[in-house]
């Protein structure tokens, strides 16, 4: 009867450490996928493309907006500040572009020119993966800057 009791109480035992330990193993795993409960695998890939082709839509549309800003009467650039992913250009019409992927020396060399004349953006285009971006001074000095992003933001 010993014997009966000291095996029931060993696979209790075991139970409970084998439920522990399982419990653990998932806690460390961190939590569940919660969309994989929700979407399939199909979804998802349906949904990515949607969202490509609507990223790819609006920076279109951003970069259309930026070019038609420039084309019209552009304010001269007053506030040149240094960001994290590039610069920005603070325009007398209260307006602002922002240049991302530009190096720390084109901001020193545009920094200098805006300083000795009025710079106003002249022209932008797309050029494989970058942008370049035209300046042009009342002097008619002009200033080319390259960056990977141009956004205008009002």
């Amino acid at each position: 009867m010993a014997v009966v009791l000291c095996i029931a109480l060993a696979f209790i035992a075991l139970g409970a450490g084998h439920r522990f330990v399982t419990r653990r193993r998932r806690a460390r795993r961190g939590p569940k996928d919660v969309l994989r409960q929700v979407f399939r695998r199909r979804e998802y890939r349906e949904l990515d493309r949607q969202l490509e082709r609507i990223a790819v839509h609006e920076l279109r549309r951003l970069e259309v907006t930026a070019r038609r800003y420039i084309a019209g009467d552009v304010g001269y650039v007053v506030v040149i500040s240094g960001s994290r992913h590039g610069i920005s250009l603070g325009l007398s019409d209260g307006h602002r572009l922002e240049l991302g992927g530009v190096s720390r020396s084109t901001l020193s060399l545009l920094a200098q020119g805006a300083a000795e004349e009025r710079l106003r953006p002249a022209h932008v285009t797309r050029e494989g993966f970058s942008y370049r971006l035209l300046l042009r001074g009342e002097a008619g000095a002009e200033m080319e800057v390259f960056a990977r992003r141009v956004t205008l933001a009002l």
